[in-house]
């Protein structure tokens, strides 16, 4: 059973620093793989003496600018950005402020390209753009303060010229490994980063808005991640970002299930929607159920949840052993697989007449209801 809630996560997280520190080495923090794009070609990114290098040599930074905005997924020209350290992501944002350009187009690109520097900047992940020293974070346990030196990153996993092309080529694949999709999340958390990078292409409410639930979606989707991980999940239960549960069979026919939550306590709301991982099928496909409510009841803390009806798993393959819940992304799985329509795609207005639907009170009042 797992000893959920008997540690704080900044205590868990203080025993582990401890013991890299006095190791000297790096410890393995999760065992999986990151999510990365291992098929598309890397473009390497990065500052040196107050200019922007690349792995391709000089790029203007429009050209960079659309490297990072190609969101198409059968292009063969899209690439993944890597920069080596967050300080190279920041001092990349300041270049962009400052980048030159001859044409509106160019001007677009530049400033569209800054806005999502921006955006992956504050992301947990960002799976087109990704920082050598977030993922390796993510995936060890560093014996040093500063988890942003990629030169102490280098000198722990034993990497040398760790600014060269080829020394961040090792320290990508040290980060990111594998190619395990998580039942498809690896996917979600990809096309949830595309949906951030096309709403930040265009300023406007509507854009920023679009992004934000993106942003959120990404963050939940990355939560899960961690609650699929068997080596970073002690941690997550510790903060409360996962929550250990184990389903019980009722002693007659319901429509909801029972867990009994070891915790005694959980971070959801009525009716909002769980996600379980299973550590027996780590892979599967994300699948849940609404919770219906939660209480004590002869000692134990109960969760009901009324389980998606979708998919082949269910809550009745896992009675009596350890599972574990995390909330879905705003109540629900993000869709972000499809761009959205545009009625001005091409730069071409609409022909045909919009219908226009106005309430009936304000038509009482006198708005007009033609077509526009």
């Amino acid at each position: 059973m797992n000893s959920t809630g008997t540690m704080k996560a900044a205590e868990v997280a203080a025993q582990h620093r401890e013991q890299a520190a006095r190791s000297g080495k790096a410890i393995r923090r999760m065992s999986e793989t990151l999510p990365s794009l291992h098929a598309r070609e890397k473009l390497f990114v990065w500052v040196e003496k107050g200019r922007v290098r690349t792995s391709d040599g000089p790029m203007k930074g429009r050209d960079i600018a659309a490297a990072l905005m190609n969101t198409d997924n059968d292009s063969e020209s899209r690439r993944e950005v890597v920069l080596p350290s967050l300080r190279d992501l920041r001092m990349l944002i300041r270049a962009f402020s400052k980048a030159r350009f001859n044409t509106i187009d160019e001007r677009n690109a530049v400033l569209a390209a800054r806005r999502v520097l921006d955006a992956a900047l504050a992301a947990p992940w960002y799976s087109t753009l990704t920082v050598i020293t977030r993922g390796l974070a993510s995936r060890y346990w560093p014996p040093f303060e500063d988890a942003d030196d990629l030169g102490a990153w280098a000198r722990a996993l034993g990497i040398a010229d760790p600014r060269s092309v080829g020394g961040m080529t090792d320290l990508y694949r040290l980060a990111i490994r594998g190619s395990v999709t998580h039942g498809d999340l690896c996917g979600k958390i990809t096309a949830a980063s595309d949906r951030i990078t096309r709403s930040r292409s265009f300023p406007s409410a509507l854009s920023d808005s679009q992004a934000y639930v993106a942003m959120e979606g990404l963050g939940d989707l990355w939560r899960a991640l961690c609650a699929i991980d068997e080596t970073l999940r002690p941690f997550n239960l510790a903060g409360r970002r996962t929550v250990g549960a184990i389903p019980e069979r009722s002693p007659r026919e319901r429509t909801v299930e029972r867990c009994v939550i070891p915790a005694g306590a959980i971070p959801f709301r009525d009716s909002s929607t769980v996600w379980v991982v299973d550590p027996q099928a780590p892979d599967a496909s994300l699948h849940g159920g609404r919770v219906a409510g939660f209480g004590y009841d002869g000692g134990d803390f109960i969760l009901e949840v009324f389980p998606d009806t979708k998919g082949t798993w269910s809550f009745r393959s896992a009675y009596g052993r350890e599972i574990y819940l995390v909330e879905a992304p705003f109540g629900g799985a993000p869709r972000f697989t499809a761009k959205e329509p545009s009625s001005w795609d091409g730069g071409v207005p609409p022909e045909d007449p919009v219908e226009r639907i106005v309430p009936a009170e304000l038509a009482l009042a006198g708005m007009d209801t033609a077509a526009v």
